[in-house]
């Protein structure tokens, strides 16, 4: 697993979880902003940038388990886990599984949990995988071509452009990380954008109710991917506190 590394080592070590179609420059800015607070380890999850990918279809558990593998042999002790997106979904699972390498998480932007749905979306979504199923078993019966049809017509961006990822995509889209945020018991700090649609503040709120030690702050004016790089100082502020905070415990 690819990785870059900043800092002195004076201090706790940082690992970096990236969101979804991204690398480990995602978190070039914000990262370096904490270059004197110890070691930085930015990660390129499995398939993405420089790192190979996971067998077919893994799950973020298994991403989790490949980074926990890494992690004892490059650091000893706990860890500070920064993820955003995706990368927040593998610091959860990270949390839980993998608890003694953890010292907290943060989570940017962290997808994970279901959002709620209106009656109407629920309904144009059964009909879509309905639609998807039918153009799928279409093919395996008279070898015609609806399923692609039906993927370059209703597939969000990041489904189009997953390639091989595609079956951990539709995967780790379906799942839902309740329990494992109620069993997380590291402390958790919780960033989400005021603007953010695809990780809206809906699911930072979740988060908090369900942590044991979480707390939330919600940043205005920012959205999915700007809040790493025109509000990386908002963050940095807030990340900083709650680093005071750690070692106060």
């Amino acid at each position: 697993m690819h990785y870059e590394t900043y800092g002195d080592g004076n201090g706790p070590a940082f690992v970096w979880l990236h969101g979804w179609g991204h690398n480990h420059s995602a978190f070039s800015r914000l990262a370096q902003l904490f270059t004197n607070h110890g070691i930085h380890y930015l990660f390129d999850l499995p398939g993405f940038g420089k790192s190979p990918m996971l067998p077919k279809g893994a799950g973020t558990q298994d991403y989790a388990d490949g980074l926990a593998a890494v992690l004892d042999t490059i650091t000893d002790g706990p860890c500070i886990l920064i993820g955003h997106s995706f990368g927040a979904r593998v610091a959860v699972q990270m949390a839980v599984h993998h608890a003694s390498r953890v010292k907290a998480i943060i989570l940017i932007s962290g997808a994970g949990l279901q959002r709620k749905r209106s009656i109407s979306y629920k309904i144009r979504a059964f009909s879509l995988r309905s639609l998807g199923k039918v153009a799928r078993l279409c093919d395996t019966l008279f070898k015609s071509n609806l399923r692609q049809i039906y993927s370059s017509k209703f597939g969000s961006a990041d489904y189009k452009a997953a390639g091989e990822l595609r079956p951990t995509f539709v995967r780790v889209v379906s799942e839902d990380l309740v329990n494992e945020a109620k069993s997380a018991t590291c402390p958790a700090l919780l960033l989400y954008g005021s603007q953010d649609t695809e990780t809206p503040p809906e699911l930072g709120h979740k988060y908090e109710a369900l942590m044991q030690d979480a707390q939330y702050h919600e940043l205005a004016g920012f959205g999915h991917n700007d809040i790493l790089d025109r509000g990386a100082y908002q963050c940095q502020a807030l990340i900083t506190d709650f680093l005071k905070s750690l070692k106060q415990d």
